[in-house]
């Protein structure tokens, strides 16, 4: 095959790369090329991977730190048992966005492509603080992409341990689990009173290992 096929899939990349070469310069300019020209997310999928070695872990941070300083996600699919268990030892499922399946990154881009129908921005918040550290955060209505969550954002940067009081929430989108995962991966983060359909959508995402459910 060749070292690195990148295919536009209207809507992300799809990115094949032959993790047995040994100079991936080449590959990180053709990615950096690639959403120079088109802004979108990109998927590997690790189906036909058995083992990842150190060398090969250290180019995927790199095409992840790609791909985040350029504010776009670099997601990972169909990882076997194995590969997540060396993932979560290396602690790096903390930082690439993890799908079960290529159908369930899909889902998720169609999530966010349904901005125009998603429901009444009607999302408020309040912060409780506990302590200096930690807060616990009351949302109520549709946590959605909107200057309230945004505004959100900014107000809790400076708290080690978030817990979200979800009893009230009636829906999120793409946008605002993606503000969740990210939230995970610099603090301690706790869920609680979050419906059944909250929970299913937090268990197709990686979030569903990196958040405490209460």
């Amino acid at each position: 095959m060749s070292e690195c096929v990148i295919k536009d899939k209207d809507g992300y990349y799809q990115i094949n790369i032959d993790l047995e070469i040994e100079d991936f310069h080449d590959i990180f300019l053709k990615i950096e090329t690639a959403i120079k020209e088109k802004r979108q997310d990109m998927l590997l999928s690790l189906a036909s991977v058995g083992v990842l070695y150190s060398s090969h872990l250290a180019t995927l941070v790199r095409i992840h730190q790609i791909m985040q300083k350029n504010n776009l996600r670099f997601a990972l699919s169909d990882v076997s048992p194995e590969i997540k268990n060396l993932l979560q030892i290396t602690q790096l499922d903390s930082i690439f966005s993890i799908y079960e399946t290529q159908d369930n990154f899909k889902e998720s881009l169609k999530s966010a492509e349904d901005k125009n129908a998603k429901p009444e921005v009607n999302f408020e918040w309040q912060i409780l603080k506990n302590n200096k550290d930690d807060a616990i955060i009351v949302c109520k209505g549709n946590m959605v992409a909107c200057e309230q969550l945004d505004e959100l954002q900014k107000n809790i940067l400076d708290f080690y341990s978030i817990t979200f009081d979800f009893s009230e929430l009636q829906s999120m989108d793409s946008i605002s689990i993606i503000f969740l995962e990210k939230l995970a991966y610099r603090h301690s983060l706790s869920v609680t009173g979050a419906n059944d359909k909250l929970i299913e959508l937090f268990r197709k995402r990686s979030i569903y290992e990196k958040i405490k459910l209460v």
